[in-house]
């Protein structure tokens, strides 16, 4: 039998099991249809039960949150709780069907219009409560200010009676304010005490004031002073019972609340609902067992009817499926040799055909792929050899024994163009073949064609064709052949010729490799060419950074000569004169001896920046005793002079340096501590000099003012123009400077220096 008839056959047994439950199924809809809206009734007054006791407990909540914190949006979703409430009672009420649920609505209507009125008592008393405490808020600002700013200094400070009096009434006026807020917070009997005690120390303090009083304006002040603490003192009193009487409204509020939503919503109103509700659940139980037994029976009878068709097709079906599933684990292992055997001619059958066609498909695509992959895989590497080099012999030789290996030719050569003229570069020839003399390109051969068109030219079954026909062309036993242009956009640098001795013809994928391994090497060319051009612009560039280097430190130089000789004498001279005059004057006027004092003390600061100016132009530690040496000694001595604690590490591992670049980075090192002596004021420095191959590492390090990288340019001109430099001086040198700072954390400077750079040749 076939697999579709079984089928039919069950979906018949199935289908008359499923009218007889579809029959008890409208039977059980029509009893459902009349229990649901009873149910439904007894579930809504459940639900609204509920809700209305949880509209209970949040009215409690937002009100309690009100009186605590005073937000007018809790007031307006305390009276929307309310208000809801209120609308919750009108539903339950048009709900009702008996006296009884009557009555526990009106028990619910009174308990909302109570509650409602008290909350509304106490909104009022709360709001009351904060315009009392805006004023006397506003009294104590007043008084305290008063008191501090008018009172207190009015009288010196030796007047220690009259300052202890002012002292403590500001003492205990806080003290009342203290008192007055903690109690609003939290009611606590040891509050009311502490106002007290305020109040008394306040009016202590003030009787003293008032006997120390001297004129009519002291008078004045003793009054309003007196005015004022009344004015508080009898308004922290009206709060503090306020806040009494709120305390035991909201009880009130908060046991109504309690009443009505344990006593009538959760003892009376939920438990009605519930019995009505499992009375109408019992109605439907009885249903569902009829219904459930209907269609257990008519359920077992189409079972056994169906199994006795379901298992011969069980049986085909497991044979049919679990040889498809060995065939499918074969082709997932890779093994496409072996066919799926399936007797009969059902549909499993014909499945069982169709993928054994399938996989003879399969074993043709995968061997396709497999030398795809077997291409590319080679391409890769000729891909990473290629990139592993820029010398172009090296290249150009990759590229022809890739060529005679990939396509299996017999002669592979590259020509480049020199001076206008195609130049032999490179070439590869198999083992089988006899290596052909190094001739040039022919003019009106292939190779010379393809250089001047800028187009591939392929030759199959050449010996038919004319180029080779002459026996000195046959000789060379040449079947085919392909010059391919190494283009450079239009621009064509060379040509590479491949040529095959055992095939009459290139295949489609023999000219593809061809192509790409043309377009690889005119890459490569320009790369290496470009490498060659870099690398002569790097050593001029370096050659300059050396020039320029020398020439600033040159200038440096006569700069401290002159300024030395120059600036630095008239300064000393200047200085000498000073002390004359200082020696030969006896003038008793005290401003003027200031004065000379002052002009000493700036010229000799003046003479001594001068001397560092100078130190500075000519680094004279760094020609006498090196890079790490002489560092050591300048931020040595700059260290002494400005009380820092320094730390110096310096390791180049015995390495030779540059004389030349050995003062640029002495210089970047000088300006990174000149900047923070200028502006970072640090008490701590740290100096390191390292290698980091391949660079040459500089670290200044302050842990002082800092600053903001992005605000440094506009606030601070000569900082910017100092790190300007560092950078520049670290770029000419092919290297890096990377600055770190925030403000109040300090700076980091970190140089990096490409050692070819620096070491000396």
């Amino acid at each position: 039998m076939r697999i579709r008839k079984s089928l039919l056959l069950l979906v018949l047994f199935l289908g008359l099991a499923l009218l007889v439950n579809l029959l008890a199924l409208i039977f059980l809809a029509h009893t459902i249809t009349g229990a649901l809206p009873t149910m439904a009734a007894n579930v809504d007054d459940q639900l609204l039960a509920v809700q209305m006791q949880a509209r209970l407990r949040d009215s409690e909540a937002a009100l309690y949150r009100y009186l605590m914190e005073g937000e007018p949006g809790i007031k307006r979703q305390f009276r929307d709780l309310l208000q809801n409430f209120a609308a919750d009672i009108d539903l339950y009420n048009r709900s009702v069907a008996s006296a009884q649920e009557q009555l526990w609505a009106t028990d619910l209507a009174e308990t909302q219009q109570q509650a409602d009125a008290i909350a509304a008592d106490l909104i009022r008393l709360r709001d009351a409560q904060d315009l009392s405490l805006l004023h006397i808020e506003d009294a104590e600002v007043k008084l305290n200010a008063f008191l501090a700013h008018q009172v207190r200094v009015a009288r010196p400070e030796d007047d220690s009676l009259y300052q202890n009096a002012v002292s403590g009434m500001q003492e205990y006026l806080n003290e009342m304010s203290l008192a007055v807020a903690s109690y609003l917070a939290s009611p606590d009997p040891a509050e009311l005490v502490r106002f007290d005690e305020g109040v008394i120390g306040f009016q202590h303090h003030h009787n003293i004031f008032a006997s120390l009083v001297q004129t009519s304006e002291e008078q004045f002040w003793s009054d309003y002073i007196g005015n004022l603490f009344n004015q508080i003192k009898i308004t922290g009193t009206l709060l503090m019972r306020g806040r009494d009487r709120q305390q035991q409204q909201f009880a009130t509020f908060a046991e109504m609340l309690y009443q009505a939503g344990d006593e009538v919503l959760v003892g009376q109103i939920q438990p009605h609902a519930a019995q009505n509700l499992a009375a109408t659940q019992q109605q439907l139980a009885t249903a569902i067992d009829l219904t459930v037994g209907s269609s257990l029976f008519v359920a077992i009878i189409a079972s056994v009817l169906a199994g006795t068709v379901t298992w011969p097709l069980l049986r085909r079906l497991d044979t049919g499926i679990v040889a498809l599933t060995r065939g499918a684990d074969r082709v997932a292992q890779g093994d496409l040799s072996a066919p799926v055997n399936l007797s009969g001619q059902d549909e499993l059958s014909q499945l069982a055909q169709a993928f054994n066609v399938m996989m003879v498909d399969l074993d043709v695509r995968e061997r396709h792929l497999t030398e795809r992959l077997l291409e590319l895989e080679a391409l890769r590497q000729v891909s990473l050899q290629l990139t592993g080099t820029l010398d172009p012999e090296q290249v150009l030789d990759t590229i022809a024994s890739s060529a005679l290996r990939l396509v299996a030719a017999a002669n592979v050569r590259i020509f480049v163009y020199s001076r206008d003229q195609l130049q032999f570069a490179a070439s590869a020839t198999a083992e089988t073949v006899d290596a052909r003399p190094l001739r040039m390109p022919r003019e009106e051969g292939v190779i010379a064609t393809a250089a001047q068109t800028g187009q591939p030219q392929v030759i199959n079954q050449a010996q038919n064709h004319p180029l080779y026909t002459t026996p000195r062309a046959r000789s060379w036993g040449i079947k085919a052949v392909a010059a391919f242009p190494l283009k450079q956009g239009e621009r064509v640098a060379g040509v590479m010729d491949v040529s095959l001795h055992d095939r009459d013809s290139f295949s489609q994928d023999n000219l593809r490799i061809l192509q790409l391994l043309s377009d690889q090497a005119a890459i490569a060319l320009e790369n290496a060419r470009l490498y060659e051009g870099l690398a002569l612009r790097e050593t001029r560039l370096r050659t300059l950074a050396e020039k320029l280097a020398e020439v600033q430190e040159e200038e440096r130089r006569l700069i401290g000569l002159d300024l030395h000789d120059g600036l630095t004498q008239l300064l000393l001279s200047a200085n000498m004169h000073f002390d004359t005059l200082a020696a030969l004057t006896a003038d008793p006027n005290p401003q003027a001896q200031l004065e000379l004092r002052i002009g000493q003390a700036r010229l000799r600061e003046a003479i001594k920046e001068a001397r560092w100016v100078v130190s500075e132009l000519r680094p004279a530690t760094l020609e006498d005793f090196g890079l790490i040496s002489g560092l050591r000694q300048y931020a040595t001595e700059l260290a002494e002079l400005e009380q820092w604690q320094l730390e110096f590490v310096a390791d180049l591992e015995r390495i030779k340096l540059n004389p030349t670049l050995e003062t640029a980075i002495f210089r970047i090192a000088q300006e990174a501590l000149t900047n923070a002596r200028k502006y970072a004021h640090p008490n701590r420095v740290r100096v390191s000099l390292y290698l980091n191959r391949p660079n040459l590492v500089l670290e200044v390090q302050d842990w002082g003012r800092g600053f903001n990288l992005k605000e440094v340019g506009q606030t601070n001109g000569s900082t910017h123009f100092g790190l300007t430099g560092m950078r520049e001086r670290a770029m000419l040198l092919g290297g890096d400077l990377n600055i770190k700072s925030r403000p109040d954390e300090g700076t980091k400077i970190t140089a990096y220096i490409p050692l070819y750079a620096v070491e000396e040749k």
